[in-house]
């Protein structure tokens, strides 16, 4: 049995120590055997060091600070980034249609619909956000339905358990069931108003965005609406849909003829920008892709949802290469699955001819989501002065599984390191994950 657990009140400096891993880069790893991170009485991080240099250099200068050891195979990772995932299609997760608008049609709209009722919104999202704990997710970028007492609740849920999220009210006003949309005013008007009762609370713990769910579900006034909002705040986040399937798309373009491509419906509103989130991004042009680098957008990848909802193959090694803010989401409910140990793995076997590394996979979970979600000056590695927000892996709680030993006389560090987490990938589930910690507090463990 597994229990969420959120310990309040201050904190007293720690020393957790086991077998450490974290990202500099997509292909630079520091792997500590024998680590130590020190995390000090406001939840953040001191020291990541190998533990003789945390014995020999921080003993004396923090005395009082109490040591956590890990059982053996631990390992201590940054939390995992989700960076595009949906609160109220957790309960339809694995319901199959033959393209996304049926799949919108059939089990998600009615899904999204029940949010009216407050119970249920209660109770999906307490399950919601404890299994995110329980898989290992620390920050999650959210979308909601459009109910504005089942976002408030939300975030209420959030700001009990320990979840650091970014997430707000899904905005539609067309093309949608009538008792999802809403009158663009009075969607406007909840919006900013719950905006202005959540962004940045807890030291921005919980944080805002603006969220027209896609091109198709918004009317230009809506969209004029949002570029307003942004204007007005300039801080909170724009998160939406981009370029996820061809019917899409054409749907798009007859809804919006003016516009050259589907990005330059959210170009024109203002809405693409630093804090931009665009999920899926699959059928970009080239010319497409470099505005948006140009203009710091970052993209989210959901390599489950595009392999179950057949979208298309997302240019993952080209626009690495390019340097844009990518990040990795679990996409659920088209995403069976809330692990991004499994979207990682996902993410390698979308690619036809091409290997992606272990390395990279995981940087893309954590630092790379971080930077996607400009946090990566608060979170995404065990940087000094970060916040620390780790989770603890160990295979032996699953059954079955031949666990990699931290370390061997048969293999290097580096070559040991890269088994381990080769393993962790294509082997890992909910089940390897056994402590989640959000600045320094116990928020989930598994017993």
């Amino acid at each position: 049995m597994s229990i969420p657990i959120n310990q309040p009140g201050n904190l007293s400096p720690k020393v957790y120590r086991g077998a450490i891993l974290h990202a500099l880069g997509p292909e630079e790893l520091v792997f500590l055997p024998d680590g130590g991170l020190l995390v000090d009485e406001t939840g953040r991080i001191q020291a990541c060091e190998d533990w003789k240099t945390i014995q020999a250099t921080w003993a004396e200068q923090t005395p009082d600070f109490e040591t956590i050891n890990f059982p053996a195979d631990s390992l201590i990772v940054p939390g995992f980034v989700d960076m595009h995932v949906h609160l109220p299609q957790i309960e339809v997760a694995g319901c199959q249609e033959k393209d996304l608008l049926s799949w919108l049609e059939r089990p998600i709209f009615p899904a999204e619909a029940k949010f009216a009722d407050p119970q249920h919104a209660q109770a999906i999202s307490q399950a919601f956000f404890q299994n995110l704990l329980a898989n290992g997710t620390t920050t999650a970028a959210v979308f909601l339905t459009s109910h504005p007492t089942a976002t408030q609740i939300a975030f209420e849920t959030a700001q009990q358990l320990g979840n650091r999220v970014i997430m707000g009210q899904n905005l539609m006003d067309c093309h949608a069931p009538d008792d999802l949309i809403r009158p663009t005013a009075q969607l406007l008007l909840e919006t900013e108003a719950l905006c202005k009762a959540w962004h940045g609370k807890d030291q921005h713990r919980l944080q805002y965005a603006w969220i027209p769910r896609f091109a198709l579900t918004s009317t230009e006034e809506l969209l004029q609406g949002i570029r307003d909002l942004r204007q007005q705040y300039p801080e909170v986040y724009l998160h939406t849909h981009l370029s996820e399937q061809a019917g899409e798309i054409a749907a798009v373009r007859q809804q919006f003829p003016w516009a050259k491509d589907y990005t330059e419906v959210y170009e024109h509103f203002g809405l693409i920008g630093p804090k931009t989130i665009l999920a899926h991004s699959i059928h970009l042009s080239s010319n497409e892709l470099d505005r948006l680098q140009n203009a710091d957008a970052s993209l989210a990848h959901c390599p489950s949802s595009n392999f179950f909802l057949k979208s298309g193959r997302f240019r993952l090694m080209e626009i690495l290469a390019r340097g844009m803010r990518l990040g990795l989401g679990s996409d659920v409910g088209a995403g069976p699955e809330l692990s991004l140990l499994k979207v990682m793995k996902d993410a390698q076997f979308m690619q036809a001819d091409t290997l992606v590394s272990p390395q990279t996979l995981f940087y893309l979970a954590t630092l790379g989501g971080a930077k996607g979600l400009a946090m990566d000056d608060r979170i995404g590695n065990f940087a000094i002065g970060k916040e620390a927000d780790f989770i603890v892996l160990n295979s032996r709680h699953k059954p079955g599984i031949f666990p990699c030993p931290v370390a061997s006389a048969e293999s290097s560090l580096d070559q040991n390191m890269e088994r381990l987490l080769s393993q962790a990938i294509y082997l890992g589930d909910d089940r390897w994950i056994t402590h989640t910690f959000i600045r320094g507090k116990a928020c989930y463990i598994a017993v």
